[in-house]
């Protein structure tokens, strides 16, 4: 229901709107937010992949694998709480299902998805030769 307008209530004199300012420095405030949050997002994903690299890489440093994946974790972990308290809460969970299960199995997994992936390259090419 509206309300009449008073003359004898002053409240009509003040404005309780945002002025554009402080629209303006509200609007940039949340984009430095997702702008921090995208970036820390981009880093972790980096990390992922460049971790997951590293295991799976035939360079002779297997007993190095259980601390880069740790090391990795940890940075991951600590930008996804930074994602986290910027609002990116799905990109956040993502993150530590990373840095929790799928890099410590990746350790485990690795060597037969390579084997598999070995094999299957062979017969594809295999395949290849005997069409062409």
């Amino acid at each position: 229901m509206k309300q009449d307008m008073s003359f004898s209530d002053p409240s009509f004199l003040f404005s309780n709107r945002p002025t554009d300012r402080e629209r303006d420095a509200e609007r940039a405030f949340w984009e430095r937010q997702r702008q921090i949050a995208r970036s820390c997002y981009q880093w972790a994903t980096n990390l992922v992949l460049l971790t997951m690299i590293f295991v799976a890489l035939p360079l002779g440093l297997e007993k190095w694998h259980w601390p880069a994946v740790i090391a990795a974790a940890l940075v991951i972990t600590i930008l996804a709480v930074v994602m986290f308290f910027k609002g990116a809460r799905q990109n956040a969970y993502i993150a530590l299902i990373f840095a929790g299960v799928i890099l410590p199995g990746w350790i485990y997994l690795a060597p037969t998805v390579l084997k598999v992936a070995q094999e299957q390259w062979l017969s594809i090419a295999k395949e290849w030769q005997r069409v062409f």
